[in-house]
C-alpha cells in the first residue's frame, strides 16, 4: 500500500509529512492549553423576580465598594447598602456589607463594576456569610417592581439555578 504513495513521491512516513502530522498535532494541543481556561461557563436559568424576592434571605440595592481576594476561587464582594427589601433586621440602609461569590464571572461570580448599583438577591450559608453569584444579581428597578408586587406568595418551581 506504501507503495502505492511512493509512486507519486509521497510517503506517509516521508519527511514532508510527518514534519506536518506534527505541526498538526502541536496546534491542536496549544489550542486545548490556550481554551482550557475558558472551558468554564455561567448559565442562569429565568426566573420570576418576586419568586427570587420571596426565596432570598435578603435582597437589596447596592453599590460596590470593593473586592477582596479570598483564595483563588473565591472572593468577598464589598458593597455599600442603598436600599433593603427584604432582610432589614439584619441588614441597614447605609451598612457596608460582605458578600462571598465565585471570583470570575465564568465561574458565576458577581459584576465587579465599581461605584454601580445593583441588586442583589442574598443568601446566608452555613458560617453566617451572605453569598450571591451573577444569577443573583437584578437591575434596582426590576427588584424594586418584584417588591411593589409583594413577595409573600411563593410559587413552586422558581428559584435561582446557577450551573457552571
Amino acid at each position: 500500500m506504501t507503495t502505492r504513495f511512493v509512486k507519486y513521491g509521497v510517503s506517509l512516513y516521508s519527511g514532508e509529512v510527518r514534519s506536518r502530522r506534527r505541526g498538526i498535532a502541536a496546534v491542536v494541543a496549544l489550542s486545548a492549553l490556550v481554551f482550557a481556561g475558558s472551558a468554564q461557563a455561567c448559565s442562569c436559568a429565568p426566573r420570576n423576580p418576586v419568586d427570587a424576592l420571596s426565596r432570598a434571605d435578603a435582597a437589596i440595592v447596592a453599590r460596590l465598594v470593593k473586592v477582596v481576594p479570598r483564595g483563588s476561587l473565591r472572593a468577598d464582594y464589598r458593597y455599600r447598602v442603598r436600599r433593603v427589601y427584604r432582610g432589614a433586621r439584619m441588614i441597614d440602609r447605609g451598612e457596608t456589607i460582605s458578600v462571598r461569590s465565585a471570583r470570575r464571572a465564568a465561574a458565576c461570580g458577581l459584576p465587579r463594576r465599581q461605584g454601580h448599583a445593583v441588586g442583589l438577591f442574598l443568601a446566608r450559608d452555613e458560617r453566617g456569610h451572605w453569598t450571591a453569584g451573577i444569577c443573583s444579581t437584578i437591575s434596582p428597578r426590576r427588584l424594586w417592581q418584584a417588591a411593589r408586587q409583594g413577595y409573600d406568595r411563593p410559587r413552586p418551581g422558581a428559584q435561582a439555578n446557577c450551573a457552571s
